[in-house]
C-alpha cells in the first residue's frame, strides 16, 4: 500500500539532490529507499516510519563531514574585488595624492587613488581596495 508513496517520495528526493547537492535530501531519499524496501517485506507502517527516521539520521551524520570536506577544499574564499589585489594595471588617467585617477584592469577600467604622483600611461600595482577605488603603487 505505501510501496508506492515511498518510491516516488524517494525518487523526488534524489532529483531534489541533484538540483541542491547538500547531501540532506539525498539522505532522506535514502531512508525513504530503506523504508520502500522494508514495505516490500511486508513490516509494519510503524517500522517502515522508524527504519526511515534511523537511516535518515545515518546518512545525515555520515555525509555531512564529507559535504563539508567536499565544500571547502573547491571554494575560493576571495570575492571578485579582492582578487584585484597585486595584479598590474595601466593608469587611464593621471593620479595625483589629491586627485582620482582611472586605471584599466583586465579590461576594466576602476577608479584609483595613489600617496604618489602617476602619469597616464604608467603600469602599477594594485595595492588594496578602499570602497570603490583601488589603492595603487608605482611599480
Amino acid at each position: 500500500m505505501y510501496l508506492e508513496f515511498w518510491i516516488i517520495f524517494a525518487i523526488i528526493l534524489l532529483i531534489g539532490e541533484l538540483m541542491t547537492g547538500g547531501f540532506y535530501l539525498l539522505s532522506i531519499g535514502f531512508g525513504a529507499i530503506a523504508a520502500a524496501i522494508l514495505n516490500y517485506l511486508q513490516f509494519s507502517i510503524t517500522i517502515q516510519i522508524m527504519a526511515f527516521i534511523i537511516v535518515t539520521l545515518i546518512f545525515i551524520l555520515v555525509s555531512r563531514p564529507l559535504y563539508k570536506k567536499l565544500n571547502n577544499s573547491a571554494v575560493d574564499k576571495k570575492s571578485n574585488t579582492e582578487r584585484l589585489i597585486g595584479l598590474k594595471a595601466k593608469v587611464t588617467e593621471d593620479i595625483d595624492s589629491h586627485k582620482i585617477g582611472t586605471i584599466n584592469v583586465n579590461g576594466e577600467v576602476w577608479k584609483a587613488v595613489s600617496d604618489e604622483e602617476i602619469s597616464k600611461g604608467e603600469l602599477v600595482e594594485i595595492t588594496e581596495i578602499d570602497g570603490v577605488k583601488l589603492k595603487v603603487k608605482k611599480l
